[in-house]
């Protein structure tokens, strides 16, 4: 069973379909990737490192900012980014 969704190539993060446990390995497009964080159901995972200031894109479209660095597997959350939808960027 598919674990997570990434939806456009240029995607740097993907959207859990089950809820994620640390140290738990999932696959993405081939690519293994070990969760960091409990990252729950619906919400989004890192693909990549993000470096403060980079955008998060999902839907191939920049919708958030990171505010603290990101590590590959980290739980993608409110706790690490703001938005940046509907403030025309």
């Amino acid at each position: 069973m598919r674990k997570v969704v990434k939806f456009a190539p240029k995607d740097n993060v993907a959207i859990v379909l089950d809820d994620l446990v640390p140290d738990q390995d999932i696959d993405v497009e081939g690519e293994n990737i070990q969760v960091r964080d409990e990252i729950p159901y619906g919400h989004k995972i890192a693909l990549t490192d993000i470096a403060v200031g980079c955008c998060v894109y999902k839907y191939g479209e920049p919708v958030a900012r990171c505010t603290h660095e990101i590590k590959k597997g980290d739980w993608v959350h409110v706790h690490n980014v703001e938005s940046i939808r509907g403030l025309g960027r």
